[in-house]
Formats: structure tokens, sequence, C-alpha cells
């Protein structure tokens, strides 16, 4: 099926990874996207999302463990759907503030400063994703501190994330 919708004997999810490659700038992370890495990347990243939101919906809810558990398992079904698009987003918020504090203090796109922050903004969208499966699919609405406290929880899974990608790179560094 894969073959039948990519043309080319690229599979789709290929197509898609290289496409975002291209929007980063003088980054090779072909790498760290290839079909290898799939599996040791989501493994630290839904592992980590799993126990930690679960441990989020559990306090937040008083709700019973199995019904907590489909909670959990709902937004991280819906987080990892909304991360297809999540990386080119994110980019293209931070693209004016990068290119403003670039210019300010003559970084460059390539320091920690304009990835943590990239990071950042991914952790965003993934806790707007949460709290909306909690308001519109189980009804729970989020104050503000709710809201705040999910974006942190996020921001640990997607640091896991990061980690998860820094230990590939270091294990197998890109070549040229």
């Amino acid at each position: 099926m894969w073959r039948a919708i990519s043309g080319k004997g690229q599979t789709l999810p290929l197509k898609v990874v290289f496409g975002m490659c291209e929007i980063l700038p003088r980054v090779d992370v072909r790498a760290a996207y290839s079909l290898y890495y799939y599996r040791p990347f989501l493994l630290w990243a839904i592992i980590t999302g799993l126990f930690v939101k679960f441990a989020y919906v559990r306090f937040f809810t008083r709700w019973g463990w199995s019904r907590c558990a489909i909670v959990d398992v709902t937004m991280n079904a819906a987080s990892s759907v909304l991360n297809l698009i999540a990386v080119p987003a994110a980019y293209l918020v931070w693209a004016l503030p990068r290119l403003a504090l670039n210019r300010v203090f003559g970084t460059d796109d390539a320091d920690p400063v304009n990835w943590v922050a990239l990071l950042l903004v991914m952790a965003l969208i993934s806790a707007i994703s949460d709290a909306l499966v909690l308001h519109f699919v189980f009804r729970q609405r989020l104050g503000q501190k709710w809201f705040w406290l999910l974006y942190v929880v996020n921001t640990m899974c997607v640091a896991a994330a990061a980690c998860g990608m820094y230990f590939f790179l270091v294990a197998h560094p890109p070549t040229a």
C-alpha cells in the first residue's frame, strides 16, 4: 500500500521526514530519523509519555486506574499523530523570533538556544493537543494552573525524546 502511494519506491513517512530535513538549515536529520531510529526514539518518548501523563491524569481527574489509562493512551495517540506536523509547525512558529535573536545577539541557527526553543514550542503544541483531548473527548476543563502543569509534563516527554535522539546520534554519527 505504501509503495502505491509513494510512487518512486520511497515510503510516505520517509518523504515526510526528508521534507522536514529540507526546512532545517545545515542539519543532517536524516540519520536521526532513519527507519532504524524510529524504534528507540519512540520507545523513549512513548514510555516516558505514558508514565508521566498517567500520573498527571490520575492527579488531575481522580478517576479510577482503568479510566486514567484510557485517557492517557488517547492523549498519547493524539500527540503522536500531531507530532508528525509539530516539528515543521514549531520551526515556523520559532522562525521570526529566531531571526531576531540571531541578528541581535549574533547567534547561529545551530546554537543550542534555537534548538531548546524549538523543543519548548513542540512541547507547547503537544500540551495544547492533550488539553483539547481532555476538553472535547473527556469533558475535563483545564484552568491555567493545570494547563501549565500539563506543559511541564509534555516538556519532560519532549526532553526524554531529545535525549533519545542525542544518544542515538552519539552512537551513530551522521556521515556526509
